[in-house]
């Protein structure tokens, strides 16, 4: 959800960032690419039409490469797109999606051995979940800014999502 917030974003200020997706899209084609003609399971006589698709792909991204387009960070663009304050809630849900070695600890690590399926603390779910709200509304929020809606509907529908939301977050943690 921010990285979609971060591309409309781009979007909408910069005529060039469908370029630099449409690169970032490439960039994803050949890495696919590579990992099936890498496949030492697959026959060499199914890999001819990838290695033309991938022989294809390679060009076209060169020819990005070639006009100056680079792999982004979504750091940059955070910045650029002036969504600075969603860096810490994009790194913690980025951490808890991924193969995080504080993550894995924290969610995992028994007195003597790693724990599958431990129990979180309430008040740590309430703390993901609240931050996960507030990436939802404000990229909501940021989207009704850009996208035009007849009448007061954005409106009335945030509003209605924004009372939900509130009582969602003002509900006291009980164990």
């Amino acid at each position: 959800m921010i990285e979609a917030l971060v591309a409309m974003k781009m979007l909408a200020s910069d005529s060039g960032y469908v370029d630099q997706m449409r690169y970032e899209k490439l960039r994803g084609e050949r890495r696919v690419y590579e990992g099936i003609l890498a496949d030492p399971n697959i026959p060499e006589h199914l890999k001819v039409t990838i290695k033309d698709s991938y022989a294809i792909c390679n060009s076209e991204c060169e020819t990005f490469r070639a006009a100056g387009r680079k792999p982004k960070k979504i750091s940059d663009d955070l910045g650029t797109a002036e969504l600075w304050h969603l860096v810490g809630p994009y790194s913690m849900l980025c951490a808890f999606s991924h193969n995080d070695l504080a993550v894995l600890a924290l969610r995992h690590q028994g007195e003597k051995s790693m724990v599958y399926k431990q129990d979180d603390p309430p008040e740590f779910v309430h703390s993901v979940v609240h931050t996960a709200l507030l990436v939802l509304m404000d990229a909501t929020h940021q989207f009704g800014k850009i996208a035009k809606f007849p009448g007061d509907h954005f409106d009335s529908v945030f509003g209605a999502m924004n009372q939900k939301w509130s009582s969602v977050v003002d509900k006291r943690i009980e164990r």
